[in-house]
């Protein structure tokens, strides 16, 4: 939209009594298009002839802004839209500008939306020792060795037969001098704990990206008629192009056959099914002799257990994927997207190295959202607390009920 048109659009929006999920989903996209600075400029230029706007009282700006939270979410046990950062604050501050025209208002603090009631209190202050993540792994090389890869020093960290592991700028690649040798394939392990990711370049020029609290177990270089990796948990390769060797990749009971092009995996063992988004090229995902052919935009799903009868297609397609949504972590972001309560607590879980656990009936909402993966826990629980969900903290472990 352009400009006249956006502003238009926005004044129109407000003028509502109810928003659709597209309006909602179109204000996040506007929001999301612009920084802190962008917003600034904004105000700047939509009131530089008024200098001497009144400013009005906190509870002034406190009820204003509640009621453009309350238009923001959606109905009772529907998609909560959440968000961290100060751009959210400005953006706000802009829309009510664009449309009143009047105010100009000068939010402080990193809340930008007032909290209801809570019993949490304690909550902030309890999580403030859970940083977000970091770039680490441990490899594991052939013979058994372990390398902690945060604390290695950059250059030659192993020789793997023919193969130099190398560590730069905090990631590791393996440079094969491209001779072969007889024998089986010397294998390594990346591995990240909870609270990591890493990204690795393989001896064929293939990028994998892998998130937290998971593994790939890989071939120092490939040989033979195709390049194969098993990998836990999640990772996003870009897979380097050569049609006489196809790569493979083998997770949770399945495996996804490609030539060279972009694809995320999700395939934790504490999620019910093992996803494959393609973004760029074509991949063949395979399990219980059934294949299916992805198209760019596309996602394939299976349950990683043994298919049991009658239980239908043991893949199922997915049209018109958001890829960003499946690749945001690689991004530095959550970007939460209807998903439900349960299914948000885990990816908080492998990324701030805690314990979370469900006592009682949780609610049945769902939250949407795009949030980065840089802020320290204690901010994304602070703005849980605000739907009214009880938090309890013991230690590393964030109890959740009713």
């Amino acid at each position: 939209m352009e400009k006249d048109n956006k502003q238009e659009w926005l004044r129109l929006l407000f003028e509502k009594d109810e928003w659709s999920e597209d309006d909602r989903r179109r204000l996040l996209e506007f929001l999301d298009e612009k920084d802190d600075d962008a917003m600034r400029r904004l105000m700047e230029d939509r009131f530089r002839e008024d200098m001497t706007a009144s400013h009005p009282s906190p509870e002034k700006e406190q009820h204003l802004l509640s009621l453009i939270h309350e238009k923001i979410q959606p109905p009772a046990n529907r998609t909560r839209l959440i968000s961290l950062g100060g751009w959210r604050k400005w953006a706000v501050a802009a829309i009510l500008l664009l449309v009143a025209g009047k105010f100009i208002f000068h939010l402080a603090g990193s809340g930008s939306i007032p909290a209801k009631h809570s019993t949490n209190e304690p909550l902030a202050k309890a999580a403030t020792d859970c940083p977000p993540g970091t770039q680490n792994a441990i490899l594991t090389l052939a013979d058994g060795t372990r390398i902690a890869l945060d604390s290695a020093a950059n250059g030659n960290l192993a020789q793997q037969g023919n193969t130099k592991v190398i560590k730069l700028n905090g990631q590791i690649a393996y440079a094969s001098n491209g001779k072969t040798t007889g024998g089986e394939p010397l294998l390594n392990t990346i591995s990240t704990a909870r609270g990591n990711q890493y990204m690795l370049i393989l001896s064929d020029g293939t990028k994998v990206w892998l998130n937290a609290a998971s593994s790939m177990r890989f071939p120092t270089a490939f040989k033979g008629t195709e390049r194969k990796v098993e990998i836990t948990g999640e990772a996003y390769f870009e897979i380097a192009k050569d049609p006489a060797m196809p790569f493979k990749v083998m997770a949770g009971g399945g495996e996804i056959r490609v030539l060279g092009t972009h694809f995320n995996v999700n395939a934790y063992a504490d999620e019910s099914t093992v996803k494959t988004t393609l973004l760029e090229g074509a991949v063949a995902v395979e399990k219980e002799n059934t294949r299916l052919v992805l198209s760019p935009g596309q996602q394939a799903k299976f349950r990683p257990q043994t298919k049991s009868p009658g239980s239908g297609k043991p893949i199922t397609l997915i049209r018109d994927v958001d890829t960003g949504h499946e690749t945001a972590w690689k991004d530095g972001y959550f970007w939460f997207d209807n998903t439900d309560l349960p299914t948000l607590m885990r990816q908080v879980a492998r990324w701030y190295d805690v314990e979370v656990e469900f006592k009682g009936n949780v609610t049945d909402d769902s939250f949407s959202g795009k949030v980065s993966r840089s802020v320290p826990l204690s901010r994304l629980l602070k703005v849980l607390e605000q739907y009214e969900i009880n938090f309890k903290i013991e230690g590393k472990k964030i109890i959740i009920s009713p």
